[in-house]
């Protein structure tokens, strides 16, 4: 009677298998912790953090965007933590700013909470869809208007190259 060894092939695999896990861990973390990155045109950024207060108090949440007054075509936004400090960044992407006079709008809205059902699958449910959104209330801002125009906050803030900025606005009515 003959007699047929079976043979674990699972087991010749494993070496390889482990190398290949090895080979694609290092190329996935390789770029880990890098961020996005920088175009070419992109000139050297600056650390700018900016603090926002109102009543005494920080702002948390609000929107804080820097706009160029000249010269350059980068601009910068920043999302206030529970201490009213926002780390700017420019394109929403890049740490830092770059150097230049900078225009700065902020903006804080309150929360609504609207439920308008599911997605729409017939144009009669777009119609009715429609007609709930128009009836929702608009937020309301919960610092003073002229903050969220560039042409009434009166802030602006100056970058200069290498030195970094660390700007408090304390709002007013």
């Amino acid at each position: 009677m003959k007699t047929t060894k079976k043979v674990d092939n699972s087991v010749r695999w494993m070496p390889l298998a482990a190398g290949l896990i090895a080979c694609c861990l290092v190329v996935a973390s390789s770029g880990c912790n890098k961020g996005p990155a920088k175009p070419d045109d992109l000139p050297e950024l600056t650390a700018c953090t900016i603090t926002v207060n109102y009543k005494g108090a920080p702002v948390e949440e609000a929107n804080v965007l820097l706009s160029p007054t000249s010269g350059n075509k980068f601009s910068a936004i920043g999302t206030t933590d529970a201490s009213g400090k926002a780390v700017m960044k420019t394109d929403g992407k890049y740490e830092g700013v770059v150097a230049g006079e900078y225009r700065v709008t902020v903006k804080k809205m309150e929360k609504v909470d609207v439920n308008l059902g599911g997605t729409p699958e017939t144009p009669e449910e777009m119609a009715e869809y429609q007609k709930e959104a128009a009836k929702a209330k608009a937020p309301e801002s919960l610092i003073p208007k002229k903050y969220s125009s560039f042409t009434s906050s009166g802030l602006t803030v100056n970058v200069a190259e290498g030195t970094p900025v660390d700007e408090t606005f304390d709002l007013t009515d």
